[in-house]
């Protein structure tokens, strides 16, 4: 499954710096609003264990990477231009920004956590600015937005619901189709907001717009990066905001993460994002020594680690739910054709079964389809069975 993560706030909040830590890039930044005009891309990548380590093996990877028996799954990151309030109508670079995001399938929101910028993500005095209200005008500019999309012709499609039994499901669909929502997400949506199809003449303005905030929960669903935890002020809102958001939003310091691979660069610390290991092993300056004293006591000790590559894991395991499938094609050595042994992994939707996954390898491998093998316990699977996280499998068709 191609996965495509956006990385979205409004400027300066921290997006660009983001990406450039998740991805290893270099985009351009500044403390001013739209450094980015045209969206950024990167690769960044998903950690989990790898089966290598219960399998007693050494695994030679292909699509992705293995380092101290951690697999790297690659995934696409687009960072987009800063959002300010009213970009549904075009304000600031808000048209850009919204088709930029069409065929995201989840959105990491940057936010400034400490509450130093304003709405148009201008320098403030540091903490007076509240950054839940950054949170809830992102939602509510994708929502009108998504509203945007479906007035055009709503008034005509209304009329034929109600005069020719037209499914307006079908139109709201339609209309869905190229933000990658699907029509299972128009149906969670409509029932979420506590809306009747057959009575949609009735339906009010707020009543659509509430229709489109429960769409955009199903088909773009949002984590929140609470960005720039090491300053002072930032605490503080964070705890505030764990209250209300809970597990989708992540204590994050990017810029942090940058510095800390610099060092690593240099051979001055040793340093593992996904975890948060951090440990000198070159001469530093007195400098040096002071910022990696500070990062250890006042963002490693409290929060774990920098925050990158746990809000990325969460987007990605928790949040779309998706898992990583290892196919091989000899059970016995866990390999390929050609003796590589785990040599690819896939990120499948939770309840695939394992006749889709072998359509997603190759359309073949689906239509010839007579049984698949877990490779862990040799024993063969229905068409119907539904992949586990972490499972080694085999497909046998017929050709």
């Amino acid at each position: 499954m191609s996965i495509l993560i956006g990385i979205v706030g409004k400027p300066s909040s921290g997006k660009t710096t983001f990406l450039n830590a998740l991805c290893g890039t270099s985009a351009k930044t500044a403390d001013y609003p739209f450094t980015t005009i045209q969206p950024n891309q990167g690769v960044g990548f998903v950690t989990t264990p790898c089966v290598c380590e219960e399998l007693g093996v050494t695994c030679d990877p292909r699509n992705s990477e293995c380092i101290d028996r951690v697999r790297k799954v690659p995934v696409k990151i687009i960072d987009v231009a800063g959002l300010v309030p009213g970009a549904y109508e075009g304000k600031g670079m808000g048209n850009q920004f919204l088709s930029d995001l069409a065929q995201a399938d989840i959105l990491i929101h940057v936010v400034d956590i400490s509450g130093s910028l304003n709405e148009e993500g201008e320098i403030v005095d540091p903490g007076s600015h509240d950054p839940m209200k950054d949170v809830k005008f992102l939602e509510n500019e994708i929502a009108a937005w998504i509203r945007g999309i479906l007035k055009k012709d709503w008034d005509r499609a209304v009329r034929k619901a109600d005069t020719e039994k037209k499914n307006i499901v079908d139109f709201i669909t339609e209309k869905m189709t190229g933000l990658k929502i699907a029509r299972t997400d128009v149906f969670k949506a409509i029932n979420s907001a506590s809306l009747n199809t057959s009575t949609v003449k009735e339906w009010t303005d707020d009543d659509l717009l509430q229709l489109c905030h429960e769409i955009r929960k199903a088909g773009k669903p949002i984590i929140i990066a609470a960005n720039k935890i090491d300053r002072p002020t930032a605490k503080k809102n964070f705890d505030r905001l764990k209250k209300e958001f809970g597990e989708i939003i992540v204590p994050t310091s990017a810029l942090t993460d940058i510095v800390l691979k610099n060092l690593v660069k240099h051979n001055k610390v040793e340093y593992v994002s996904a975890s948060g290991r951090l440990n000198p092993t070159g001469s530093m300056s007195p400098k040096e020594d002071s910022i990696v004293n500070k990062i250890q006591t006042e963002i490693l000790e409290p929060y774990g680690t920098t925050g990158i590559f746990e809000t990325l894991n969460k987007a990605v395991f928790n949040i779309l739910q998706l898992q990583p499938i290892y196919p091989v094609a000899d059970v016995t050595h866990f390999s390929d054709n050609d003796g590589k042994v785990l040599p690819d992994v896939f990120l499948v939707k939770k309840g695939t079964t394992i006749k889709e996954f072998a359509g997603i390898i190759h359309q073949d491998l689906f239509k010839n389809f007579i049984h698949g093998i877990d490779a862990r316990t040799n024993r063969r699977t229905s068409e119907k069975y539904e992949l586990q996280f972490g499972d080694v499998i085999k497909i046998v068709a017929a050709t």
